[in-house]
């Protein structure tokens, strides 16, 4: 039988506590919608924990992505 990717949809929340979070789902696609994203450009300024992984997770995504193209 053929393993079948799965897609999961990760919520602020779940970045905002660890924003190593992309990278516990392997082999399967993860998606982050618009809102997530915006939902996290809010959380950026501050001296907290959750500000931190908010730049973190931030410099992380432009750093995987470069200039690909997101599909």
């Amino acid at each position: 039988m053929k393993n079948s990717k799965k897609i999961f949809v990760l919520d602020t929340n779940v970045i905002l506590h660890d924003f190593n979070s992309i990278y516990n789902f392997e082999e399967n696609d993860v998606v982050l919608p618009i809102t997530v994203l915006e939902e996290l450009d809010k959380f950026k300024k501050g001296n907290d924990q959750i500000n931190f992984n908010a730049r973190r997770f931030s410099r992380e995504l432009d750093r995987i992505a470069g200039d690909k193209l997101f599909s």
